[in-house]
């Protein structure tokens, strides 16, 4: 698993690459906590290089995610293939978090009153 941070000015972009599986979680969970909860800003997590996601992988999502949402900031999900898609659409992560198709859209999901 590998993980590469952008920064975009108003928020931080987290390209994930690999299986985001309980080996993988293990890899680049710390990174990923710091990148995206410890600046307390907005985050875009571009998953269209992920193959896989296991519940593992889902947890760290949801565990970002709700510690950004303390610090009043928003995660976004976007790029899911269709594999990983379907996991997320199984336990319901479209209802919890935003989880769109591209960047453009994850931006927009990011934009005051959205």
């Amino acid at each position: 698993m590998d993980i590469e941070m952008t920064d975009l000015g108003r928020a931080a972009k987290i390209t994930l690459m690999g299986r985001l599986d309980t080996p993988g979680v293990d890899e680049i969970e710390t990174r990923f906590t710091a990148g995206v909860v410890a600046r307390g800003r907005d985050a875009l997590v571009d998953l269209t290089q992920v193959t896989f996601v296991s519940s593992m992988g889902i947890r760290m999502l949801l565990s970002a995610a709700r510690s950004l949402s303390l610090k009043k900031a928003k995660m976004v999900i976007y790029g899911a293939q269709p594999m990983v898609r379907e996991s997320f659409d199984h336990v319901g992560l479209p209802d919890i978090l935003p989880v769109v198709a591209d960047e453009a859209m994850a931006l927009d999901c990011l934009k005051p009153g959205a």
